[in-house]
């Protein structure tokens, strides 16, 4: 069995094909496997629902929101009751859990295919090539998982809607996916008697998600709980009182006007009200924020969008439904399957994995490499350029090619520095993009100056790079190898 895993930042969700159709595999219908890594010396590792239980009794032994940790290279590892753990081991234990988790579920269903063979993992909309490899070394390193390709969120949960049973075909959706560390928005056709069943047409996310708003309600409560107390301080454990009482919040607003409750901080009880129109002024430029990038994806596509498709655990929450109703009252808006579409999407895309034309995405960077322009003319190492090979939005998988030249003879391997950005132009300045690492071209036999070493780069399907590199003198293959910088 091929099964897709929404590795999300605050619930992971594993789902396979069952009799052709989408079906999670937790057990008992869970919502979701909570991202939640803990650990102390007397239990060891927890992750899920136990972890989050001792978490909040033991606050300095768990780590929460790891998946937006990747990028931070503030955060690189995390002291746990006195062993040091770094973000790969953590994502690697929770995807494992999952993964180990819907196999027992397999099992107890007796299933007929209850071996798991690999997984398709979905990503944020924006995740780039580090990011990307990041969770793969942790999938396939650290959870032994066989990592059968990415795709992003958005664009998994249109699949998972082009799929349902009502569903029409020929239609083109805008599907706005807030969870809990993005914001993620792609609109996407389907067109099942093409070659590409589906086709991503845009894309875009913010770093924008649920924690957001859960933070502004920590803050409503604070301030609160300063009114009756204005010398009181928070603890580690207040804090996580705290959060947890603004969690219960937002999912009550998301159906009452007000809600009333009350939250232990230094051993005191402090009760408080807050009303859905307070947090929704208090978040509103969160809000606005998403907004505005839908905006600018619908003006950047310029075609007609049938359908608005909603997913995500805070798409939850009536401010959505009412800003798409003011800002696109002439588009019918849906929810759908906010917590599984994800999850469905990638199941059935890994299941479909080996047809080519199945989905036509876009490659959502540039990829270009650093050379000294015109070199033997001026010699001048201070003519630093990039040089795209591959450029934004070319349809994936998307292949460029380069040619670097040897200075001196004798040379054995060449380095080139790997930009990513997302400029368009042919040629930049390296301050316009970022380098993410090097690539390695090593086998040269008998080279001499200004040889001729042709780079083939490819951006494939999942977002991942492939090289190719051929000595041009003799014709012979070289071996070449990106070296991306860790996170």
């Amino acid at each position: 069995m091929r099964i897709g895993i929404d590795f999300g930042t605050t619930f992971s969700l594993p789902a396979g094909l069952i009799n052709g159709t989408a079906a999670t595999l937790l057990p008992g219908g869970a919502y979701g496997m909570e991202s939640v890594f803990y650990y102390d010396k007397r239990i060891g590792i927890l992750i899920g629902k136990r972890a989050e239980n001792l978490g909040e009794k033991k606050p300095a032994n768990v780590v929460r929101n790891v998946k937006m940790f990747i990028s931070d290279t503030s955060a690189t590892s995390f002291i746990l009751d006195g062993k040091t753990f770094n973000k790969k081991e953590i994502v690697g234990h929770i995807i494992k859990e999952v993964v180990q988790t819907a196999c027992e579920e397999t099992k107890r269903r007796q299933l007929i295919s209850q071996e798991i063979d690999g997984a398709v993992i979905s990503v944020p909309a924006a995740f780039n090539i580090r990011e990307l490899d990041f969770i793969r070394q942790a999938a396939e390193n650290n959870a032994g998982l066989k990592v059968l390709g990415f795709i992003r969120e958005p664009v998994a949960a249109a699949i998972s809607y082009f799929n349902a049973p009502s569903a029409e075909d020929k239609k083109t959706i805008l599907v706005y996916d807030l969870g809990g560390g993005t914001c993620d928005v792609a609109i996407v056709r389907s067109d099942k008697n093409s070659k590409e069943w589906y086709t991503v047409l845009a894309s875009d996310m913010r770093r924008i998600g649920g924690r957001d708003w859960d933070d502004i309600l920590v803050e409503l409560i604070k301030r609160k709980c300063r009114a009756e107390n204005e010398d009181i301080e928070f603890s580690k454990r207040d804090e996580e009182n705290i959060r947890k009482a603004a969690i219960e919040v937002k999912h009550n607003l998301s159906k009452l006007e007000k809600d009333y409750s009350e939250v232990e901080v230094d051993g005191e009880f402090y009760d408080f009200e807050i009303t859905r129109q307070e947090f929704e002024k208090n978040s509103s430029e969160l809000l606005q924020a998403t907004m505005k990038m839908v905006e600018k994806l619908k003006n950047e596509y310029g075609g007609e969008i049938d359908y608005i498709v909603c997913v995500g655990g805070s798409s939850n929450m009536p401010q959505v439904k009412a800003a798409f109703k003011k800002e696109y009252s002439d588009i019918e808006l849906k929810l759908f399957e906010p917590e599984k579409a994800i999850a469905f999407g990638a199941a059935i895309y890994a299941e479909h994995l080996t047809e080519e034309n199945y989905l036509r995405d876009i490659c959502k960077f540039s990829y270009g490499a650093r050379y000294i322009q015109n070199f033997s003319k001026y010699h001048d190492w201070k003519r630093l350029r990039i040089y795209n090979i591959i450029y934004k939005d070319e349809n994936l998988p998307a292949s460029g090619e380069s040619i670097s030249y040897n200075i001196e003879d004798g040379e054995k391997s060449t380095y080139i520095a790997i930009y990513e950005s997302e400029c368009k132009d042919k040629v930049y300045l390296p301050e316009e993009g970022k380098c993410i690492g090097e690539i390695r071209i090593s086998g040269l036999e008998n080279s001499k100056k200004d040889d001729e070493t042709l780079l083939t780069m490819t951006i494939d399907k999942s977002g991942l790079m492939q090289l190719k590199a051929i000595d041009k003198r003799t014709g012979k293959t070289a071996k070449a190898e990106i070296h991306l910088d860790d996170y």
